[in-house]
């Protein structure tokens, strides 16, 4: 009801009506008026008319007094002419006050409008009842002159009566007349300033809707424009009070939004220009541009060089910043591969029945586990200034929450956004590729030539025949060149960019034949398999897969003391969809301070090592969806434990 008060249509509406009906209420109010006067005027008139009346049988009587009949034909006549014309003023005076007595006057004025009727006031009341009990008197004592006898009345009895009450029937008749002019004067005073009164309230009312029109219409709208002016001068921060009517607060309200989108855009801009990093620039739009496009997650997924899978990179939920998903999302026959062919922004509102009827639609299943229920995929495609194409995901708790003005603004800034990308997107893979692979190119320069001539004179020293310690030496060279050709083969292995070839897995079944692999090699750490899972099947590359196992038996072995097992385990984890990887050694513990680091490039607690094994196992683990996790302790040894999605069952075909 409020919202409907304030509107402006309403509220000239109203004052239209109010209008109206001032104007209407003074014109039957002036009608009503005219038509009291034109009684009032009458009934002076007929109060004029008794006076005359009385006048008149005043002076009749004396003439009939003074001519009395000597005669029986003379007062025959006189009985057809006197009597008769007496017996008229009786019944006018008994009609007259009859009715003034009754109320009843419309037969006594004309009348323009039925339903208004004069209505004598207190003074005239009191001065008919006074003319009506002298009249009755005077009434009686003139029919007691004249007698019971029609035919023969006594005139002059009659006369003598009329001559002698003249004056108190006359005073009566004045003094009722006075009156009525009186009060019809008053009443005339009344109704011009009754109608003064109403023609001074229509005035007010115009006056006053005038001023609520310059107030709560005119003015607001001034104050828009000078906003829209200001706007257009470039201050995008400018905002205008919400004031007015609703439709005004609507104008008002429609300008503080499309200020508040230009000034994002201007700061999307100025964040392109300035290059900040990719989790400022997903930060600001999960932030900032949250309320205005009316998310509650938003997040950033990139795809690999090959196009074969994706991963989130950087998210944020309610606003907040998010770990970024390890998950790894195969690209072939998903959203993701549409919507990057199709190069154009699409909405999924039935999400819930889109993530149930496509299997491959992992990631959308994702967000329905997030409670998400509708989401706007925008597109970023690759240009010069972004290597790599990404999809931006606005997802929303609330169905049906993306009108087509916000699919509209989204579409128009994906251009922008896919610049902004390009300038800010730091991916941790592109700057491990940049670093590592510049540190690789110097080393493979400056090393791989000379460390060939170094070893081929090694070699050809070692073949000599030298003395004791000379061929010690020699030897020593040989070895120290090996190492160092190693080394430049896993920085050449780190720095290189991985395709990988992802297919489900059946993870016990491949640790099963590295383990059955192994035993026919004779080492003296034997490889024991605890399997809390009879078969289970991720998303990875078999070869991959195996490099890292093997890598990591490797790495056990070397630590523990000979002759005690390494142990590997495959059980579910925490959460459903996580199943866990680990191998166990009895041997020393990693020390405390290189803990945290052992997974670095260059950190190894061999000072034969290269540093280089960890930190490949964790690339290879974390570009397949999974973490790498390393416990070590006096008492229980060390031990590396992976997590990777586990894969259900409806995505043993293959299709992710």
């Amino acid at each position: 009801m409020r919202p409907r008060l304030n509107s402006l249509g309403f509220q000239l509406t109203a004052g239209f009506l109010v209008l109206v009906l001032l104007f209407g209420t003074a014109g039957l109010y002036a009608i009503g008026a005219f038509q009291r006067q034109l009684a009032y005027d009458a009934l002076v008139e007929i109060a004029g008319r008794l006076e005359l009346t009385a006048e008149q049988m005043h002076a009749q009587g004396m003439n009939y007094k003074q001519n009395a009949p000597r005669d029986y034909p003379t007062y025959y006549r006189d009985v057809r002419l006197y009597y008769q014309d007496l017996m008229g003023d009786i019944e006018t005076f008994d009609r007259v006050i009859d009715t003034f007595m009754r109320g009843d006057l419309h037969g006594q004025a004309p009348t323009l409008l039925p339903w208004i009727s004069p209505r004598l006031g207190a003074p005239v009341t009191e001065a008919i009842r006074e003319l009506e009990r002298v009249w009755a008197n005077w009434r009686e004592g003139l029919f007691q002159a004249l007698g019971d006898d029609p035919k023969a009345p006594r005139l002059e009895w009659a006369a003598e009566h009329i001559i002698a009450d003249h004056q108190t029937l006359n005073a009566a008749t004045r003094s009722f007349s006075e009156t009525l002019r009186a009060w019809t004067a008053g009443e005339y005073r009344r109704m011009v300033q009754g109608a003064s009164g109403v023609a001074l309230a229509a005035v007010l009312v115009a006056g006053a809707l005038l001023l609520v029109l310059r107030r709560r219409v005119l003015g607001p709208l001034g104050r828009t424009i000078q906003g829209f002016q200001r706007v257009a001068d470039g201050d995008f921060s400018h905002r205008l009070p919400v004031e007015g009517t609703s439709e005004i607060q609507d104008l008002t309200g429609s300008f503080n939004r499309l200020a508040a989108r230009l000034d994002l855009l201007y700061q999307l801009i100025s964040r392109l220009q300035q290059g900040k990093d990719l989790d400022e620039m997903v930060g600001f739009l999960g932030g900032e541009f949250r309320d205005l496009v009316g998310c509650d997650w938003i997040g950033v997924v990139f795809i690999d060089e090959a196009r074969a899978s994706a991963r989130v990179e950087s998210a944020w939920l309610d606003g907040q910043a998010q770990p970024g998903d390890r998950r790894l999302y195969r690209l072939q026959g998903t959203l993701l591969e549409a919507v990057l062919a199709a190069a154009q922004p699409r909405q999924i509102i039935d999400m819930v029945g889109q993530a149930r009827d496509n299997p491959a639609y992992e990631l959308l299943r994702h967000l329905v586990g997030l409670g998400m229920r509708d989401a706007i995929f925008l597109p970023l495609t690759p240009q010069s200034q972004a290597p790599l194409p990404a999809v931006v995901v606005f997802a929303s708790r609330r169905a049906h929450s993306f009108d087509a003005a916000q699919g509209r603004l989204l579409g128009n800034i994906a251009q922008l956004l896919t610049q902004a990308f390009g300038r800010t997107a730091r991916l941790a893979e592109q700057g491990r590729l940049a670093s590592i692979g510049e540190f690789a190119s110097a080393i493979a320069h400056e090393l791989r030539t000379p460390l060939t001539t170094v070893a081929m004179a090694l070699d050809y020293l070692a073949g000599q025949e030298l003395n004791e310690r000379g061929q010690r030496r020699a030897d020593l060279g040989v070895q120290e060149a090996e190492r160092m050709r190693r080394l430049l083969e896993d920085i050449l292995l780190y720095a290189k960019p991985l395709n990988l070839d992802l297919r489900p897995l059946d993870l016990p079944a491949t640790l099963t034949s590295l383990i059955d692999d192994d035993h026919q090699t004779g080492h003296a750490q034997v490889l024991r398999l605890e399997k809390a899972v009879p078969s289970v099947r991720v998303l990875a590359d078999p070869d991959r897969m195996r490099q890292i196992f093997v890598n990591l038996t490797e790495n056990a072995r070397q630590a523990a003391p000979a002759g005690s097992p390494i142990t590997w385990r495959i059980a579910p984890g925490p959460d459903p969809d996580e199943i866990l990887v680990s191998v166990h050694n009895a041997g020393e513990p990693i020390p405390t301070a290189l803990l945290g680091r052992i997974t670095e490039p260059f950190v190894s607690t061999r000072s034969d090592g290269t540093g280089l094994g960890l930190a490949i196992v964790r690339r290879l683990v974390e570009q397949q969806g999974g973490e790498i996790r390393i416990r070590s302790a006096s008492d229980l040894g060390t031990e590396v434990e992976l997590s990777f999605p586990a894969l259900r069952p409806h995505a043993d075909t293959g299709t992710h």
